[in-house]
């Protein structure tokens, strides 16, 4: 994301920061009283009763999943989640004491114990990313208990839908299918830009929701209105599972009538006006920087991975979106352009800036972005002067500048 979408986006939020502040203190309040009645060396003294989900409302998985909803919201996954609850399962309408993750066997006082003995050991050791990885709690729940303990460290979102969502809103880089490790990089993010970084993480959390909301694949097609469907766009795959083809394409002839793209009610996957195609175009961004560091990494240039740019996000002026470097350390300029469609005919665009040091530059190259919304995009590399000078393609103005000067 550009650095000035993201402060209008700021903006935006600052307009709203103090009604949502005003609900920090009520909940802020829960907080503490729930961590004062269960102190973490108290924890392993629970009996089932105190703890299960299913035995009313002052339980500890009662009142972290129901009196903290305000301050996370983990209802989207069953009370499986919590290691031992009491109720019904399937078919089987027995009320009982049910165990919910098969690493922690079937006797259900030896589970009981092996539960508690996990979240002490996740409170206990807040700092050792292995060892929170390691531990059996259930990862919404895991992220959930961190979170209220510690929450100037941990950020509290925990589904990993809507973790992947907003790190590819954000346009960030991520290797990692672990919630921890997603939570840290969006903290880090926070932590990295001059606006947020004096946040508390409660208001940064709201940010994004105010800001961006819920993934779009949350919205059920049978209640959106067919005037809606055509602006949904459906959420991109977590970055870290891409893998990417390079394909060598050859352009056809279009007739001049192709060329002008006039077929009537035909959607164009171009666009940098639209919010649509704005993400898909910082989609095919992050595509590419991921492309090329691999490419630089894999050939043993990992000082030079590190220095590829997205010099886009916070420069609109020098023509090109990324900085990357060829293996003997020359660099490469490289313009991105990105569509959901699969290959065929498409169009680009391309600014008058854009054009001009495409064609001034040497080391200037388009990549083209087909299937930038699927797991396996294909990305086309072609330099500008290849492309340019190609008698198969047809540029056509659609764009004017009107200089004036009134009194």
């Amino acid at each position: 994301m550009k650095i000035t979408e993201l402060r209008d986006y700021q903006i935006e939020f600052e307009k709203k920061r103090e009604y949502f502040n005003s609900g920090f203190k009520e909940i802020n309040g829960l907080r503490k009283k729930f961590t004062t009645d269960y102190p973490i060396n108290g924890i392993k003294d629970l009996t089932k009763d105190e703890y299960v989900i299913g035995k009313g409302d002052s339980t500890f998985c009662n009142r972290i999943e129901n009196d903290l909803n305000e301050w996370g919201n983990i209802h989207g996954s069953p009370a499986i989640k919590f290691g031992l609850y009491f109720g019904k399962y399937g078919e089987d309408k027995t009320r009982k004491y049910r165990i919910g993750r098969k690493e922690y066997g079937t006797d259900e006082n030896i589970a009981f114990e092996k539960i508690l003995s996990a979240i002490v050991e996740l409170l206990e050791n807040k700092d050792d990313f292995r060892i929170l990885k390691k531990n059996p709690i259930s990862p919404m729940f895991k992220g959930k208990i961190l979170s209220v303990y510690y929450p100037n460290d941990f950020l509290n979102i925990f589904s990993a839908k809507h973790l992947n969502y907003f790190i590819n809103i954000l346009g960030l880089d991520n290797e990692s299918k672990s919630e921890l490790d997603k939570q840290a990089l969006l903290l880090n993010f926070k932590k990295s830009d001059k606006v947020m970084e004096k946040w508390s993480v409660y208001e940064f959390s709201k940010f994004l929701y105010a800001s961006f909301g819920n993934p779009n694949n949350e919205i059920k097609e049978e209640k959106i209105s067919k005037e809606l469907k055509d602006f949904k766009l459906k959420d991109f795959p977590p970055i870290e599972i891409l893998k990417f083809d390079y394909v060598d394409l050859q352009t056809n002839v279009l007739s001049e009538t192709q060329g002008k793209g006039k077929n009537k009610g035909t959607k164009i996957d171009y666009s940098n006006r639209s919010r649509k195609f704005k993400r898909i175009g910082d989609r095919g961004e992050q595509i590419v920087l991921r492309a090329e560091r691999k490419f630089l990494n894999e050939n043993g240039k990992k000082d030079l991975a590190k220095l590829v740019d997205q010099i886009s996000e916070r420069d609109d002026s020098v023509g090109y979106d990324i900085l990357s470097f060829e293996l003997d350390g020359t660099k490469r300029l490289i313009e991105v352009k990105s569509t959901l469609r699969k290959i065929g005919k498409s169009s680009i665009y391309l600014s008058a800036n854009e054009l001009k040091v495409a064609e001034n530059e040497k080391n200037y190259y388009f990549y083209i972005i087909y299937e930038a919304g699927s797991k396996r995009p294909k990305i086309w590399k072609v330099k500008s002067s290849d492309l340019l000078s190609n008698n198969n393609i047809i540029k056509e103005p659609i764009l004017f500048k009107l200089n004036m000067n009134t009194n």
